[in-house]
């Protein structure tokens, strides 16, 4: 029976313990626990493990502060460690690795993905403890011959060197510099070597894009190179393929450079999915030795893991991306730039459906508008349809608020959604005023035929926010009877008035200056609601009455 590997788990939280053993199974793993940081850096020698499993927010000593111990430990410093966080971002990325992780799985992690990380670093794990115990194998046969005694010392050198390349692959999260660095040590470590060439697959697995390296550091993109039959025959027999003289074997065809002579290619594996392939050409017959395939199946080995890794990170980057644009392409068109930016920093949920929340309800229509409209075109009344509905728009989103939608000559806003906002209702106020205040300075140069005016009114209470609709097509909305009171509301109010609810007055009674309207009935409701008018914000200098306007020339 094959010896069972041994995972450290490191959390605060008994439970994420008996998820990770379950998840991963006993057949393979034995598991030991640390109940945090501290704990698992005390015992470490005791419990002597092969992959430490770290939790990143605990108390005490965190994920991080671990990593640094240990990975600052001559001891320990070659112990992978995966970090299991719900932090996702760059900067968390780069002080986990700056701090020594191998690896990270975020917060909820896939049971596949689990095990795969888990199994890639083990391997990693496994090649370290190889190359240790050919070290010390070697080491203990320095006592012989002088030059037998040279070529050990370099092969040493030869396999700390690798290993110290795998840990920089790991902690790379560019797919590009992960091939660029590869091909420059193969180039180093195989002398005879004067071109390294990198196959990879496309994203759909099919085909494989030839990247030349040559000695003096020249990166070039071939269509072919006509060493692709021989590629193949690698990658099909998931093994190791060297050819003493290529020009001497069928299986090429076309060859991109005369001096192509001895070929070795090595394929790049993933639980025996084909990533690609790690190829060296000389210009010498028969130039590769087994010590050089040795070492080239050792890199291939760490440039595979690590290319995963990177793909895996920029895939999840292009989602992150693309999720970001989808919230832009939403709220875009209701929120100010500024909210849309917290939004897009926030990665709110944009998916169907919607939670209940207290907001803020306004509502604009613009008064006599029917009346306005008979006489006038169709173009010239869209034109003042427009001016007005603009006005109230640059209101509204002055003070952060959602625009909701439009209505005929109504305009509908929220506050407190989709961010929250503490002073939501006192927003709505301020932008009802600058509403007010706008339409009169536009008065102030508008011909006395265009000069309207809106009624407001302004309810808070709990009601349904989400996005209402279909996949197809949805929208950012609110619904319940909050709104359909600050409808109500608006209904009542005449031209330059703001209405306040019962509500929406208690929220803000400290920072305003209102009338006292007494009950009022509207439709739908038994019983009357008791309502105010709003006159101005209640500062030391009063401003001028906004509720009151008048048309100029």
């Amino acid at each position: 029976m094959d010896h069972k590997r041994t995972i450290l788990i490191v959390d605060d939280e008994p439970i994420m313990h008996k998820i990770l053993a379950g998840l991963l199974g006993d057949e393979e793993y034995q598991f030991v626990s640390a109940a945090n940081g501290l704990e698992a850096v005390e015992n470490i020698a005791h419990l002597n493990p092969d992959l430490i499993l770290c939790d990143v927010m605990m108390p005490g000593m965190n994920g991080f502060e671990v990593c640094h111990r240990l990975k600052t430990s001559k001891a320990w410093q070659h112990l992978p460690i995966i970090l299991i966080t719900a932090l996702d971002s760059k900067e968390d990325l780069a002080t986990g690795l700056n701090a020594g992780a191998n690896d990270f799985l975020t917060k909820p992690f896939d049971r596949t993905e689990l095990i795969a990380r888990v199994r890639s670093m083990l391997r990693i794990k496994a090649q370290y403890d190889e190359l240790e115990g050919q070290k010390q194998e070697l080491q203990a046969s320095l006592h012989l011959k002088e030059e037998f005694a040279r070529v050990t010392a370099r092969h040493l050198e030869e396999l700390e060197r690798l290993h110290r390349v795998g840990l920089r692959l790991m902690s790379n999260l560019d797919t590009d510099s992960v091939i660029s660095m590869t091909s420059q040590v193969a180039l180093e470590i195989v002398p005879p070597a004067n071109r390294c060439v990198m196959h990879l697959s496309s994203d759909d697995g099919q085909q494989l894009l030839p990247v030349v390296f040559a000695g003096d550091g020249s990166k070039i993109v071939y269509p072919t190179i006509g060493i692709e039959r021989l590629v193949k025959h690698a990658l099909d027999a998931r093994k190791t393929v060297y050819v003493p003289d290529v020009r001497l074997d069928s299986r090429h065809s076309g060859l991109q450079f005369d001096d192509m002579r001895a070929l070795m290619v090595v394929p790049l594996l993933d639980n025996r999915q084909v990533i690609g392939a790690l190829s060296l050409c000389s210009a010498e017959v028969n130039a590769f030795a087994e010590s050089h395939r040795h070492l080239l199946s050792i890199l291939a080995n760490q440039a595979s893991v690590a290319i995963v890794r990177t793909r895996f990170f920029e895939g999840k980057a292009r989602a992150q991306e693309q999720e970001k644009r989808a919230i832009r392409n939403l709220f875009g068109r209701y929120v100010s730039p500024t909210v849309v930016d917290r939004l897009v920093d926030g990665m709110e949920n944009l998916g169907l459906g919607g939670k209940r929340q207290e907001i803020t309800v306004l509502f604009a229509d613009l008064r006599g508008f029917t009346s306005f409209s008979e006489n006038m075109p169709p173009e010239d009344l869209v034109e003042v349809l427009n001016q007005y509905f603009a006005q109230a728009v640059d209101a509204i989103l002055g003070q952060e608020g959602t625009l909701d939608k439009f209505i005929g000559d109504a305009v509908m806003a929220i506050f407190n959604a989709p961010l929250p906002q503490p002073d939501h209702t006192l927003r709505a106020v301020r932008a009802a005023l600058a509403m007010q205040q706008i339409v009169a300075d536009y008065h102030a140069t508008a011909a006395n035929d265009r000069c309207l005016e809106f009624g407001i009114g302004i309810h808070v209470g709990p009601a349904v926010v989400g996005n209402i609709g279909t996949v197809q097509q949805m929208n950012y909305t609110a619904i319940g009877d909050t709104v359909n009171l600050a409808k109500r509301l608006q209904e009542n109010a005449q031209g330059g008035q703001i209405i306040l609810s019962q509500a929406a007055y208690n929220a803000v009674k400290d920072a305003v200056v209102v009338e006292d309207l007494g009950p009022l009935m509207v439709k739908g409701r038994a019983t009357p609601v008791h309502t105010y008018r709003l006159v101005d914000l209640n500062v030391i200098v009063a401003q001028p009455d906004m509720t009151k306007t008048e048309c100029g020339v």
